[in-house]
């Protein structure tokens, strides 16, 4: 293939995908599958490569505006690459274990009230440790969480949320996703760290700039306070299928069930688009 064709086909192998992913997270909407589009980076980074050094094949200056924008595609998908490779983080061992009591703590939720975690004793409790309303999968998860609100209420269960976020952002998450549970922020990670569930690979989105996270975790507790089960993500970028611990969720809380294990979030468990 000449250089002009591989500066193209880089150029939509990359930018093709690369825009419907950008289109899926404005939308809160995660893709079913990321091989595609790591295959399609892949091919399209070998093109981007390759197309300086191929034949014209046609006009000097198609050809040079071709290689340019494959050298640029494959700037790109080298770009998207790094970051699915760096979405893994290694996971914690929380303060709580199952069989083992849930952690009380006080705090104030995102409109200022005051809140206390044992104040929910007697209502089985659904904590969720995620990264904040920035991020997209961590919304997706929150909002298919609260499509399943009929169910959960049914069980008894109730859903209580800690992130990084200030209190300010949380409301302007909650209002943006027509969000209900409980929702703390804790910027400070006073919570996160009670828990053990501070990510040791700190955020930085540039140089200089360090933000901690927690890892993203749910953590279940009977009526009684007692932790019946724990999922833990092992990479940010995927998280279980609600339906899936809903079923852990029933099982745990049924009347005699045994506690059941602490799970890490398997990779081929993606959120659905």
């Amino acid at each position: 293939m000449t250089g002009s064709g591989l500066g193209m086909l880089a150029m939509a192998l990359v930018f093709g995908p690369g825009v419907r992913w950008l289109l899926l997270m404005s939308r809160v909407r995660l893709p079913r599958n990321a091989r595609a589009y790591v295959v399609a980076n892949v091919i399209g980074v070998a093109c981007g490569i390759a197309a300086p050094f191929a034949g014209t094949g046609g006009p000097s200056t198609v050809h040079a505006i071709a290689s340019v924008g494959g050298v640029v595609a494959a700037l790109g998908g080298l770009g998207f690459l790094a970051l699915l490779s760096a979405s893994g983080q290694g996971p914690n061992q929380p303060a709580v274990r199952v069989g083992g009591r849930l952690l009380d703590f006080d705090a104030t939720d995102d409109e200022g009230r005051a809140f206390e975690l044992a104040s929910l004793r007697g209502h089985a409790v659904l904590l969720k440790f995620f990264r904040g309303h920035w991020c997209p999968y961590c919304v997706a998860e929150l909002r298919r969480w609260e499509e399943l609100r009929p169910e959960l209420e049914a069980l008894g269960v109730r859903i209580v949320t800690v992130c990084a976020d200030t209190a300010g952002a949380i409301r302007a998450g909650r209002a943006k996703h027509g969000l209900r549970a409980a929702m703390i922020p804790d910027p400070e990670l006073v919570i996160t760290d009670r828990y053990n569930l501070r990510n040791p690979r700190n955020f930085a989105p540039k140089p200089g700039l360090v933000i901690p996270l927690p890892i993203p975790t749910t953590i279940l507790a009977d009526a009684d306070g007692t932790v019946r089960w724990i999922d833990q993500a092992t990479d940010y970028m995927r998280r279980s299928e609600p339906q899936r611990v809903l079923g852990a969720i029933r099982a745990a809380l049924e009347p005699g069930a045994g506690t059941a294990r602490v799970r890490h979030t398997p990779a081929a468990v993606a959120p659905v688009a």
